[in-house]
């Protein structure tokens, strides 16, 4: 169970940072952007339970525990709602890319998805928004943020350790509870 909290407290972290990215680029494509600090809190809040509980997921993975544990970030997909319903398609396509076992077509697939949704994006600018290099940065970070939260779908979705054998730090296969072991830092 240790191991579990550990986990949810390393990724809840990460979580928080990736809100406040989020919360970044909501600001810098907003029309009108005043922002409260209880909307930023409750951007934040989420953000880490969802990651927090990905993390949950990732730990109990590499403890072997039952794949029930997959079901956790299950009730952090409420950042999804409203306005995050815009990054679902583009994470949910990243996390799916990632599953390609070559690592060159991974990241063309990737770059792919990323360059379509920034083409999409750049489609549906209003010409009132803030100004063209402030639009940009926003529209780059959206893209960099559905792409990070693609990964984190990604390691929700990966394969489940068997029961039977858990894997271990040393172990082939093994899966670390730490996103520093996928280069997230």
């Amino acid at each position: 169970m240790r191991a579990l909290v550990a986990g949810f407290g390393r990724w809840f972290v990460m979580g928080v940072a990736w809100g406040a990215f989020a919360r970044l680029f909501m600001r810098l494509i907003s029309t009108s952007p005043e922002f409260s600090w209880v909307g930023t809190g409750m951007i934040l809040a989420f953000a880490g339970l969802f990651w927090g509980l990905i993390g949950v997921v990732v730990a109990a993975r590499a403890a072997g525990r039952t794949r029930w544990w997959r079901l956790a970030p299950v009730p952090g997909l409420i950042l999804f709602s409203g306005a995050g319903l815009f990054l679902l398609p583009g994470a949910i396509a990243v996390g799916l890319a990632l599953f390609v076992r070559d690592l060159r077509a991974r990241l063309a697939l990737v770059a792919v998805v990323s360059a379509g949704m920034y083409a999409v994006i750049k489609l549906l600018e209003d010409d009132t928004l803030l100004g063209p290099r402030t639009q940009t940065l926003g529209n780059v970070l959206i893209v960099v943020a559905t792409v990070w939260a693609g990964a984190g779908f990604h390691l929700w979705w990966r394969r489940w350790t068997p029961d039977s054998t858990p894997a271990t730090a040393t172990g082939e296969g093994a899966v670390a509870a730490s996103p520093a072991a996928y280069g997230i830092s």
